[in-house]
């Protein structure tokens, strides 16, 4: 059984840098890593609202896209603001071996690093349902990891990261051989690239 990562926080937050990063290493390690990125996502499927509507019928075809690549082996890697506790109750009764990161960033240091002046704009009426400004975001209340990337560096905020992803694929592994004990249904899963970084 693999793991599914789902990295979520307010847009500019490092989602997107982190996950990436996650990806490039577990591919290192020879795992079949793939990386889901929500606005890449939204393009590509042709979801170009932002009301409340529009957001829960992405995430919730971006999960069942996700639950395809599990159900292929993979292990996913997803980047997505994904704002509603709804959205994440779905995901932890839909998806196996669901670890949930909040990505944390305070306002002042987004509005900062928001070379495009979205946050501004927002700020001041210009922008419509923008995450955190002028649409809900609910702050996650059973996040399997928080990191906050206005506290610490990159290299800290990576290695946090790495580390659950490295335990979860640790728990998939014993989940698979404990399966695998009771009915025989499910091929070895053997782990590979054991060190880390």
């Amino acid at each position: 059984m693999t793991p599914v990562i789902w990295l979520l926080g307010l847009s500019g937050s490092g989602k997107t840098t982190l996950g990436s990063l996650l990806r490039l290493y577990l591919q290192s390690q020879d795992y079949d890593a793939e990386f889901v990125d929500a606005d890449r996502f939204r393009i590509q499927h042709g979801f170009h609202g932002f009301s409340r509507e529009d957001r829960i019928q992405n995430i919730d075809a971006m999960r069942d896209y996700v639950l395809e690549l599990h159900d292929q082996g993979k292990v996913c890697v997803v980047s997505a603001i994904t704002p509603y506790a709804c959205m994440r109750q779905l995901n932890r009764e839909c998806i196996p071996l669901y670890k949930e990161v909040w990505v944390r960033c305070g306002i002042e240091t987004l509005t900062q690093r928001d070379t495009k002046g979205f946050y501004a704009r927002a700020s001041q009426g210009k922008i419509a349902n923008f995450t955190g400004i002028s649409d809900a975001f609910d702050e996650p209340s059973s996040a399997d990891l928080i990191i906050d990337t206005d506290k610490h560096d990159l290299s800290d905020c990576y290695v946090a990261l790495r580390d659950l992803a490295w335990e979860a694929l640790q728990e998939g592994e014993r989940w698979t051989s404990y399966f695998s004990l009771l009915n025989g249904s499910l091929p070895e899963v053997r782990v590979v690239g054991a060190s880390l970084l």
